[in-house]
């Protein structure tokens, strides 16, 4: 690579990595304005094992987080362990692990698992076009995290 290309991919990087705290702050903070502009119009997200299917299109996914927003309070997200892979000019790729803290319906929760994400570049801004979302622990501070069984809480109705 050249010098201009190295940069151009360190300053690719540092775009998404805000790209991926502004997402957070807005699922914590809701802030709808900033869930509408961090997707394409085209995105595709998928809470696994939630979701049952993919959430297609900008309005769709908006939707889908707006519901969670719905069900849990005080959200305080942790997003740890970055990769992000510059894989061309206009796209890229990432992973990441995530640790949230929220409540609903008088619980306390805590949670765990990973993210994996494609990005576009659109008219010089990056945006998500694709989000998974996988939920490896998901349980009330009664229940604990420690039993293999019930690492997973039901979605709340």
């Amino acid at each position: 690579m050249t010098l201009g290309q190295r940069i151009a991919a360190l300053e690719a990087r540092a775009e998404i990595d805000r790209l991926i705290t502004r997402y957070a702050r807005a699922v914590d903070e809701d802030i709808d304005a900033e869930l509408h502009a961090i997707y394409a119009e085209d995105a595709v997200s998928e809470i696994i094992p939630w979701s049952g299917k993919p959430a297609v299109g900008r309005a769709k996914v908006v939707a889908s987080f707006r519901d969670y927003m719905s069900k849990f309070a005080n959200r305080k997200r942790f997003i740890v362990n970055r990769v992000i892979d510059v894989t061309g000019d206009d796209t890229a790729t990432g992973w990441a692990n995530w640790f949230v803290m929220q409540a609903g319906a008088g619980e306390s929760y805590v949670g765990w698992g990973s993210y994996d994400w494609q990005f576009r570049r659109n008219a010089g801004i990056w945006e998500i076009t694709k989000m998974v979302i996988t939920v490896d622990c998901m349980t009330t501070k009664d229940k604990g995290w420690a039993d293999l069984e019930s690492l997973v809480a039901a979605y709340p109705d």
